[in-house]
């Protein structure tokens, strides 16, 4: 096939390549054989299953799979398949609709010439606040990192695809750091999966089995059971610190830091939305997706805990703003208030540091996995409208004083108007700003 995608971002942050021009040797075009097997993954839409050897070489990268024909592509994750030769691949059907691929389709595998960091320390109490990640000038291949040409980066465990988004804007290069070193704060060190796993998955037992003492492996046991692999509770704390440090010892500590294509394009903010974002008042939080309670999927609702909205400063069937990559999304929220119910849907983990999403909103959203953190905002421009008949009585009240005036023109008591209508909206929302953390 003559015909090249030569698509390269210059500062090589990024680079879309066919085999000639790779750092990982692949087939030039790899073939879909079929669409829609159905795969046992977990939590997970956008499976694509590749041959053990191609698995082998490149497990824990981030993947594009993109499609020259349609010029669009789609994050994927790799799964391996002893009965796939090379240059043969298997998708979900969610992959297939996405990039709608048939039957012997041809395509590039695409991959992110990424940072790595495997030096992981404590944040200073200065940027928490900010949520602000600092990394060292160098990554761990002394390699110098640019985050000039992206507005947004994505943060991954390579190991468990743990994820974040975070601005460039919030990440702080410190040149006296060693090469290869992150700050991170608890939340962020969560999100990545950094801190004692809430549970292992298969690939992980199985490495554990195989490699470690008996001693250690009873330790290993203890903790996580020998048949769900999920933590127990009530574990004290110097065996959780134990075993971190033999879990840490066998699948490495460190993180990626690719850029996000998606976020390239500029987005404008509408009048509408700034003027009640000043009114109302923005408030940010971040969570993972996971998922909702059974009865919840097919609605247009997200489940979040009442410590959350009240972080958020809202109130139930009030409206928030999803944000994933550059896609936006506004759901209304019910409370998160039965554990049972969230964990009949979900492996364990703490509510108040995830967001139950149904999926057919995931979809939307772009989250492909259910270990992504996500930007979710309160709605303002809801809570304006939601707000307006409470305004009512006092925007009439000021027009009849403003007329009051009687030696006052018509175009004075206009202005007076005018004046005086946004300084009353204003506080009389301030209650609205004071909700937020």
């Amino acid at each position: 096939m003559k015909k090249e995608f030569t698509h390269k971002i210059t500062d090589n942050e990024i680079v879309f390549y066919q085999r000639k021009k790779a750092k990982i040797v692949f087939s030039e075009y790899s073939t879909l054989i079929y669409v829609g097997k159905r795969f046992t993954i977990q939590d997970r839409l956008n499976v694509i299953c590749v041959s053990q050897k191609l698995y082998s070489k490149c497990k824990h990268d981030k993947f594009l799979l993109f499609t020259p024909s349609a010029n669009s592509y789609l994050s994927v994750t790799l799964v391996a398949d002893q009965n796939l030769s090379e240059n043969e691949f298997v998708s979900t059907t969610y992959v297939k609709e996405q990039l709608n691929l048939s039957d012997g389709d041809s395509v590039f595998f695409c991959t992110f010439d990424g940072r790595t960091y495997n030096q992981i320390y404590t944040q200073k109490v200065e940027n928490i606040r900010e949520n602000n990640l600092v990394i060292s000038a160098l990554d761990s291949d002394n390699r110098e990192i640019n985050l000039k040409n992206f507005k947004h980066y994505e943060i991954y465990n390579s190991f468990s695809d743990d994820s974040m988004i975070i601005k460039a804007s919030h990440i702080i290069i410190d040149p006296a750091l060693p090469a290869g070193t992150v700050r991170l704060n608890r939340k962020q060190r969560i999100f990545l999966g950094l801190e004692l796993p809430l549970y292992l998955s298969d690939e992980q037992w199985e490495i554990l089995n195989s490699e470690l003492e008996s001693e250690q492996m009873d330790l290993i046991n203890e903790l996580y059971g020998s048949t769900d692999y999920i933590l127990n509770d009530n574990v004290p704390y110097d065996k959780k610190q134990k075993c971190q440090k033999i879990i840490k010892s066998y699948f490495g500590n460190q993180i990626k830091i690719i850029p996000v294509l998606e976020t390239l394009a500029k987005s404008k903010k509408g009048i509408i939305k700034k003027f009640c974002d000043f009114y109302v008042g923005k408030s940010t939080i971040s969570l993972i997706a996971k998922r909702p309670f059974d009865n919840d999927e097919g609605l247009d609702i997200i489940r979040m805990t009442h410590s959350n909205m009240n972080l958020l400063g809202i109130d139930e069937m009030d409206k928030v703003i999803l944000q994933y990559k550059n896609r936006k999304m506004s759901c209304r929220v019910l409370a998160l208030d039965n554990e049972d119910a969230f964990l009949k849907t979900n492996r364990p983990v703490s509510t108040d540091l995830v967001v139950g999403i149904p999926i057919h909103i995931r979809k939307k959203l772009g989250i492909h996995d259910l270990s992504s953190a996500i930007k979710i905002d309160r709605d303002t421009v809801f809570i304006f409208k939601k707000s307006v008949n409470e305004q009512v009585v006092p925007i009439i009240l000021t027009l009849f004083s403003a007329n009051l005036f009687s030696d006052s023109s018509i175009v004075i008591s206009a202005l007076l108007s005018l004046i005086a209508i946004p300084l009353v909206l204003y506080f009389n929302l301030s209650s609205k700003r004071n909700m937020r953390a």
